[in-house]
């Protein structure tokens, strides 16, 4: 079943010994649906990301498949211990990415919870950043 959630995304992204740090709240959509859980919000001004939908689906094997579709597009799958090539698209074109993930804590329920990684991101083998995001997700009343 479908839920309306709170969702509270914390991201730091370090490059070259500097790192930002992104904090915010949205409302969105989750649910459980073949073993795996889904969630889906619109991002905003405040985000940066004006009319784009993300949707996140973290399967089983707690594999974590971020999806943008929109004014920007990307598909990113971050897995713990694999590199995976995936696409991203800005406004000065389309760029094959390597995702590294050197992490992934899933402890999602069918109500809610707490998904957190961490990842690299590189082109052309050359590092670009060092990511850590912890997403949690609260039923709506």
């Amino acid at each position: 079943m479908i839920k309306d959630v709170l969702i509270s995304i914390k991201g730091i992204q370090g490059i070259d010994g500097d790192t930002d740090t992104i904090e915010f709240k949205t409302t969105g959509r989750y649910g459980v649906k073949n073993g795996g859980y889904y969630m889906s919000y619109e991002e905003n001004e405040l985000m940066g990301a004006k009319g784009i939908k993300t949707i996140l689906h973290v399967k089983e094997d707690d594999t974590v498949v971020l999806q943008r579709s929109g004014a920007m597009q990307s598909r990113l799958i971050v897995q713990k211990g694999k590199r995976n090539a995936c696409f991203y698209s800005t406004p000065q074109g389309e760029l094959m990415i390597g995702i590294f993930g050197e992490n992934v804590e899933n402890s999602l329920k069918e109500n809610g919870g707490r998904l957190s990684m961490c990842y690299t991101i590189d082109s052309n083998l050359q590092l670009i950043s060092r990511n850590e995001v912890e997403i949690l997700v609260k039923e709506v009343n």
